[in-house]
């Protein structure tokens, strides 16, 4: 039997099981092989597919397929929950494994969990595999998703019972069960519409999207909003807005916010001088020119004779476009400082 038999077979049922779909995936397998040597990112790959096949089978999944560096697992949809735990359990087992022994090393990886119906087929070797939108999109969630997060569709949410969901961290931090998961909004190649997730919070705090995925396609707001499902104003708020903190993480790092479609702006403050009350008003100036507005003045002071250090600039001769500050020197001689023209 060929591929085009088996799908064909598959044509001919009308039956399309709903299913749980599981997606774990190595971060940037293609430079662990290149940085390191085989000796090394050859059993890290065959640690980290051991303890992906053991969290699904813990759960009742099945592993469908190994897919390089990747792991395609199956649920029932009454185990939606369990695919959930079964992510959780994976990413908890390599944190600790790097962070007690030296048996894996650099390997971080992301899950993603969808639900919906499947085409179920028999392969040319015999093997039950599935494909399908559902399938897709369990992919899709997981590249966007930042290195350690498990990101579920509406469809697991409202599927699992989300009361069974826990961490060891989270039980540690006695965490509620309402905090086990943010909403969020991404869009995903291949699809045409934004699609609505969940991040499952098993660490202390959410991970987010990927760098690329947050300045490509995430939409961020200033206030309030409902997550998918939810009833208006009923969302997380303005950390839900963050996407996973990754704004919170540039802002302490003192890079500048990430754009996102244009929706972000810079942040403002008062124009110095700004009128009171009464006398008008004047547009807010962006921060990071006001910033330049008060950089130290460029130049150096003059010296004998009045020409400047490095001749630039001559006592009493004024360029376009620059000011001078100075005080009186020795012999009434004018010390200039250049300040860079706005």
């Amino acid at each position: 039997m060929k591929y085009f038999e088996a799908f064909s077979d598959a044509l001919r049922t009308e039956d399309r099981p709903r299913k749980t779909i599981l997606f774990a995936d190595i971060v940037d397998s293609a430079k662990l092989k290149e940085r390191t040597a085989e000796v090394n990112w050859l059993p890290t790959i065959g640690k980290f597919l051991d303890i992906a096949t053991g969290a699904v089978q813990r759960e009742g999944g099945q592993v469908v397929k190994y897919l390089g560096d990747g792991v395609l697992a199956v649920f029932d949809d009454s185990g939606s929950a369990n695919a959930i735990r079964s992510g959780i359990a994976l990413q908890e087992e390599l944190r600790r494994l790097q962070q007690e022994t030296t048996l894996i090393q650099n390997c971080q990886c992301t899950v993603g969990i969808a639900t919906g119906k499947v085409v179920e087929y028999n392969t040319p070797s015999g093997a039950i595999d599935v494909i399908g939108s559902t399938v897709d999109l369990a992919a899709r969630l997981s590249t966007s998703a930042a290195p350690n997060a498990v990101w579920i569709d509406v469809n697991t949410f409202h599927a699992a019972d989300m009361t069974k969901i826990g961490s060891e961290i989270g039980r540690a931090l006695d965490r509620p069960t309402n905090e086990y998961h943010l909403a969020g909004e991404v869009g995903l190649k291949g699809f045409g519409q934004r699609v609505s997730y969940y991040e499952i919070i098993w660490a202390q705090s959410q991970f987010g999207a990927r760098n690329e995925t947050v300045r490509e396609s995430i939409q961020v707001s200033a206030g309030p909003r409902a997550g998918p499902g939810e009833p208006a104003g009923s969302g997380p708020g303005p950390v839900h807005a963050r996407h996973g903190g990754q704004l919170e993480h540039r802002e302490r790092a003192g890079l500048r916010p990430v754009r996102a479609r244009g929706v972000l702006r810079r942040p403002e403050v008062p124009r110095r001088g700004t009128a009171g009350p009464g006398q008008g008003r004047q547009r807010p100036v962006p921060a990071d020119r006001a910033a330049a507005r008060r950089r130290p003045a460029v130049g150096r002071r003059a010296g004998p004779g009045g020409v400047a250090d490095e001749g630039r600039v001559a006592q009493g001769v004024r360029r376009p476009g620059f000011r001078f500050r100075g005080r009186a020197g020795p012999a009434g001689q004018h010390a200039a400082t250049v300040r860079a023209p706005r």
